[in-house]
């Protein structure tokens, strides 16, 4: 049986498989903490628009009585934020929305939310939840570096999604008899549920960790990207179209747009890399770390 019968029929016999596994696993262990960071903070960035409706107080109820607005407005907002120097202010374009104020001290601009009807102040626009979310989300994208340098190390890392995905691919397959196993979870199987459950998101969502690496090392490093497609005879035009642009649309989780479901289906996706990362690591720990501890 040549090296390919075997992998094709009795691939765990293989040496090959045997050695790819064991770099797949320490790629994987390596990189496990950038791995959970990238996904967690790229579910954070998800997360922004939903924080913004739960947390930003720009919604109000509308009353009976009038509301202030002009002059009176401008005279209440400044017993409001004695103290403050009033700034740009945008008064609610519906009978819902708060005024918007700008307050300025010692040369440091403070958004500000306005009950019109109330005379009330509603707090900060960009209250600590959501500067939290922010924070981690710009993180996810420069690493709390400078902007150019963060990006590049980003694209870097980026291709350890690559590996780890075409890797995972060929470890996934079990022979031409079993093959199918890997596609769904088989009640009492032989394999633990963990294992399955690995094997099972990660062939499902192999497209998904393929763009978080192709579109990252992209986003870092565009030039070297053109140039690699050029070398493959393909026209890089624009990084939004063709099948960059794929990989693009789904690592920004363009498809579904706005709707409430598509938006909550890719944020349980961003979840899928971390969730791959611990349960590959808890894996390896029982397997092969816990059994040696406990001989030992």
């Amino acid at each position: 049986m040549n090296p390919w019968q075997r992998w094709l029929q009795a691939p765990h016999t293989s040496l090959l498989r045997r050695i790819l596994f064991q770099v797949h696993l320490w790629f994987a262990l390596g990189c496990a903490l950038y791995i959970l960071m990238i996904s967690l903070t790229g579910t954070a960035l998800l997360l922004k628009s939903p924080f913004y409706s739960w947390f930003e107080p720009k919604f109000i109820e509308p009353m009976a009585v009038e509301p202030l607005t002009g002059a009176d407005l401008k005279e209440r907002m400044a017993e409001v934020y004695e103290g403050y120097q009033l700034g740009f202010t945008v008064e609610g374009y519906k009978e819902d929305e708060a005024t918007y104020i700008v307050l300025q001290k010692e040369g440091e601009f403070i958004p500000h939310y306005f009950n019109q009807y109330t005379g009330e102040d509603l707090g900060p626009a960009r209250p600590w939840p959501i500067q939290g979310v922010e924070w981690v989300a710009g993180f996810h994208y420069e690493l709390g570096l400078p902007r150019e340098q963060g990006r590049r190390i980003n694209g870097a890392l980026a291709l350890v999604f690559v590996f780890l995905a075409v890797s995972g691919l060929v470890i996934w397959w079990q022979g031409k008899r079993r093959w199918w196993e890997g596609l769904i979870i088989v009640p009492g199987s032989s394999r633990s549920m963990l294992w399955q459950l690995h094997s099972f998101l990660g062939f499902w969502f192999l497209i998904l960790i393929l763009s978080y690496g192709i579109s990252g090392y992209q986003l870092g490093f565009p030039r070297e990207m053109g140039t690699f497609l050029e070398f493959l005879g393909v026209e890089p035009g624009n990084f939004r179209n063709g099948v960059m642009g794929f990989f693009r649309d789904v690592h920004f989780a363009n498809p579904g747009g706005q709707n409430p479901f598509a938006r909550w289906a890719w944020i349980f996706a961003t979840t899928i890399p971390a969730f791959m990362i611990i349960s590959g690591a808890y894996l390896w720990w029982k397997r092969v770390l816990k059994p040696r501890i406990e001989r030992n």
